[in-house]
């Protein structure tokens, strides 16, 4: 069984980003896929060198780190808007630097951007970060838009929950 780490980097248990990772891992469970969220990423503080450190680094940060080098494959959930959202930013400067590791967390780690709301402008941009950030972006450009009820919506999650547990095997 496939292990995949989501991260929901949009503030708020209620948001939509939220919404959809707990359906995502609905849908995995039906695909023999894990998926668990990594929670509290809204006391993740922003990222400098200078927090960087063994001594300053904070708990949060080691184990964004730990769960994702742990993971097959990651899942990034934002709400679409018209800006990437500070703290999706904030997620993706943690494990794109090393820390006291050899490489960033998530560097070769397959991994899909999926967006809640409509339009794909933000998707395409943390796609673009992730890939700067050495991770293998088997699915971006995921809008979700429609009910989580809807076939097609559950289908679509599916389809790309197996993308990324497929890139990791």
């Amino acid at each position: 069984m496939a292990y995949l780490l989501a991260l929901v980097a949009t503030p708020g248990a209620d948001s939509l980003a939220a919404q959809l990772a707990t359906e995502a891992q609905r849908v995995a469970v039906r695909n023999d896929v894990d998926v668990v969220t990594l929670a509290e990423l809204d006391t993740l503080p922003g990222y400098t060198h200078d927090l960087d450190t063994e001594d300053a680094r904070p708990l949060i940060a080691n184990q964004l780190r730990r769960s994702a080098l742990e993971a097959d494959g990651v899942l990034l959930f934002a709400d679409e808007g018209t800006e990437v959202p500070a703290q999706a930013e904030n997620v993706i400067a943690w494990l794109a630097h090393p820390g006291s590791g050899p490489a960033p967390a998530i560097e070769g780690k397959p991994v899909a951007v999926i967006t809640a709301g409509p339009g794909e402008v933000v998707n395409q941009n943390l796609a673009d970060r992730l890939r700067r950030a050495g991770a293998e972006v088997v699915a971006d450009g995921v809008s979700i838009t429609g009910s989580w009820s809807d076939p097609a919506t559950v289908t679509r999650l599916g389809d790309t929950v197996v993308a990324v547990a497929s890139s990791a095997s």
